[in-house]
């Protein structure tokens, strides 16, 4: 039998291996959205907790310009397979003094996530570590926090850590460790607020409410960090904790998020499309006297994108320009579908009914939620399929099918072993196929 704590230790081994070899063979800048996170770290480096207009009217704040050279140098390779790495790339190149720069869509973002990084950076531009070198180092700060929370989910998550793992070691997860971004810590944050749902139903827990405020501070984070995941706050109601404790705790979640969006909403700058602009509340009129176009939106979306969105899920790597084997897309869901059906054997299924209706109205409700937002502040007025989704933003969401999997822990819960083995291999192909993808996008010519 496998115990969880085992299935943790061999994932915090893949895990950062994963995000080391990820860190140093990625290009600088060339995770999804790089740019904007590092600048974004960057100012909170400097104590820039939120973000600021600028006097050229952008949102934004006052970050290092050799980031900001070095980001400019490196953005001709974004969405162009035939352009690689130069060698000039990687040519040391010193921090600089802050100059103001504009990242609107990272700038509403709060800080927490973003301290690994942020922390780095302060470090290595006091010992004289220059660029790309610290960019390095920064991933790896991030990386290590997003391992090291993800394991100890695992460990503590019963029969569904076979689910988590599985989750946790596609190369878009391990991508997201090892990027400068909040979505690593993110994800792990996730992970361990789930872990924490699963082991709060243990009878006998010495300290049950302790355990019940550290889910809820994680799962506010987590919805401050990305609106959508609010809905993660039914979590706390499924708790075996008495009534007042459950309501207060996901009131908290509903209030942290709302304050923090109260905060950014003023500084969120909406993009302007050559199809007509994005009117959030011209959309959200549209939707509410047309409710049948809803149901449509998510039939012409899927019909749109769905493929990409599968395999962006897996593997969406850098900006979504990293081409992966067709098969091992297939594998790879192949194995997600093994690791649910490994979990409910582990777990029998027997989380109680309430919570695990709460878990999938959760799923449902946050996998709905990251359209709607899209819809209403990413895509024309009107526009008849959701622009800019993209599947890395339902990782998250797929972390609490968990829920409805595990089972109370009245024991330390084992997996059987061959329903694991082949799940605890993967991210050893996993490894292998990611490397070998980003060296054929980024270093060799076609």
């Amino acid at each position: 039998m496998i115990r969880p704590r085992n299935i943790a230790l061999l994932y915090a081994l893949f895990a950062s291996l994963a995000v080391l070899l990820l860190a140093i063979t990625m290009p600088p800048m060339q995770n999804a959205d790089e740019g904007a996170h590092v600048f974004r770290a960057d100012q909170i480096s400097h104590l820039g907790l939120l973000g600021v207009k600028l006097t050229s009217g952008q949102i934004g704040g006052f970050v290092d310009s050799g980031l900001k050279k070095l980001n400019t140098e490196t953005a001709s390779m974004h969405f162009q397979p035939s352009v690689k790495a130069p060698r000039a790339w990687y040519v040391p190149l010193p921090w600089g003094a802050p100059a103001p720069a504009g990242f609107p869509n990272t700038a509403i973002y709060p800080p927490p996530f973003y301290l690994p990084a942020a922390v780095m950076a302060a470090s290595t531009r006091a010992a004289g570590i220059g660029l790309p070198h610290a960019l390095v180092l920064m991933r790896i700060a991030t990386g290590i926090a997003s391992v090291a929370i993800t394991a100890c989910a695992i460990a503590i998550a019963g029969g569904a850590a076979i689910w988590l793992f599985a989750l946790a070691t596609l190369p878009m997860s391990f991508a997201l460790d090892a990027a400068i971004s909040q979505d690593g810590p993110m994800l792990a944050c996730t992970a361990l607020s789930v872990a924490l749902s699963i082991r709060l139903q243990k009878p006998g827990l010495p300290h049950p409410r302790l355990e019940f405020v550290a889910m809820c501070a994680l799962l506010a984070l987590v919805g401050m960090a990305r609106p959508p995941y609010a809905a993660f706050a039914l979590l706390p109601l499924a708790a075996p904790l008495p009534k007042a404790w459950r309501l207060a705790g996901a009131a908290a979640i509903c209030a942290c998020v709302l304050a923090w969006s109260a905060v950014a909403a003023p500084q969120m700058v909406l993009p302007v499309w050559p199809a007509g602009p994005v009117a959030p509340f011209k959309q959200l009129a549209l939707l509410a006297l047309h409710p049948w176009r809803v149901p449509l939106l998510a039939i012409r979306t899927w019909q749109a994108d769905g493929g990409a969105l599968s395999a962006n899920f897996v593997a969406g790597l850098g900006w979504l320009d990293v081409d992966f084997p067709p098969f091992y897309i297939s594998l790879a869901w192949g194995m997600l579908a093994w690791a649910t059906l490994a979990a409910w054997c582990a777990g029998r299924g027997r989380f109680p009914i309430h919570g695990a209706a709460l878990g999938l109205t959760a799923i449902l409700a946050a996998t709905g939620g990251v359209g709607l937002i899209q819809y209403l502040t990413w895509t024309a007025v009107g526009a008849p399929v959701i622009d800019g989704l993209q599947g890395r933003y339902f990782l998250a969401p797929a972390m609490l099918l968990a829920v409805p999997l595990a089972r109370p822990i009245t024991a330390p819960a084992s997996i059987t072993r061959w329903l694991a083995a082949p799940l605890l291999a993967l991210p050893i192909l996993s490894i292998a196929i990611t490397i070998h993808a980003l060296i054929l996008r980024y270093y060799l010519p076609q």
